[in-house]
């Protein structure tokens, strides 16, 4: 069940779009709305010397900035106040080495995080501490906003799972069983790899889809595999799946590989943070 719904908030403008999928997303689960924002504070100073020639200045730049903020959360309030669910709104001054261990731990007293999607070519390291902190540090399911028209609602009936034989993926399948009971339908998508592909001529196929679908059917939750061959491109074929379907929900297991191959070699996580077409569950 999804009663409690954590939404970053930053005071930029893509709150607006975060707390619209928030507020809608907490309507059809009858879930609680916590607004989470976030304010980085400046780092102190490197040393005493340091400290004594800029204490004026810093103390007046922390002034501006609280004050600042102050604005920021009262505007936040009232547009919490206006939401049709509970909801409350929580702030957090932090310097930025602090805030991976507060989203983790705000994260893990939540059902869902609620998120844009954190790389982009303007801004490549949006929010990508508050995303990975939550996905690697919390247990919980994070909900992407796509990039291209957030605040388009659609509707969330039809959910494509992308499905690999993990544990991140079956991680995000339990997470996202509230949204898979509630579809009129759910995919399970299985993209072969090379690897596959020997496997199979080996004699080796993996029924684990057919196994998942089983599993999810115990749950009330009927299914279609849906196996989308040999793609160069993983992501792709998703994406090209999300799109043949109508779907209006994507759910894939997260950093299935350390983030140093993912940055290095590309994949299917970064792509679906980066390029998602449609609002994504993701777990670790």
């Amino acid at each position: 069940m999804i009663k409690e719904i954590l939404v970053h908030l930053d005071g930029s403008a893509d709150d607006e779009s975060r707390i619209l999928h928030a507020d809608r997303l907490a309507v059809a689960h009858q879930a609680h709305v916590r607004g989470l924002y976030l304010t980085i504070l400046p780092d102190p100073p490197e040393s005493i010397a340091h400290y004594s020639v800029t204490r004026g200045a810093l103390a007046d730049h922390l002034r501006e900035c609280q004050a600042q903020c102050r604005l920021t959360e009262q505007a936040l309030a009232q547009r919490l106040d206006a939401l049709s669910c509970r909801h409350e709104l929580c702030r957090f001054d932090h310097v930025a080495a602090e805030v991976g261990g507060l989203i983790a731990d705000q994260a893990r007293m939540a059902d869902l995080l609620v998120v844009r999607t954190p790389y982009r070519v303007a801004e490549p390291n949006r929010a990508s501490d508050v995303v990975e902190a939550a996905l690697f540090g919390s247990g919980r399911g994070v909900y992407v906003i796509p990039e291209e028209d957030p605040l388009r609602l659609q509707p969330l009936d039809t959910v494509l799972i992308a499905w690999k034989n993990s544990r991140e993926s079956a991680n995000a399948v339990a997470q996202a069983l509230p949204f898979l009971r509630r579809a009129s339908r759910v995919a399970i998508a299985v993209v072969e790899t090379g690897a596959d592909a020997r496997r199979a001529a080996e004699g080796h196929r993996d029924h684990s889809a057919e196994d998942l679908a089983r599993y999810l059917s115990h749950h009330g939750v009927t299914t279609e595999i849906r196996r989308l061959g040999k793609w160069d491109n993983i992501s792709a074929g998703l994406f090209n799946e999300a799109e043949l379907l109508n779907a209006g929900l994507i759910v894939a297991g997260a950093y299935g590989r350390s983030r140093l191959r993912e940055w290095a070699l590309g994949g299917v996580t970064r792509d679906i943070l980066t390029k998602t077409p449609i609002p994504a569950l993701l777990a670790h």
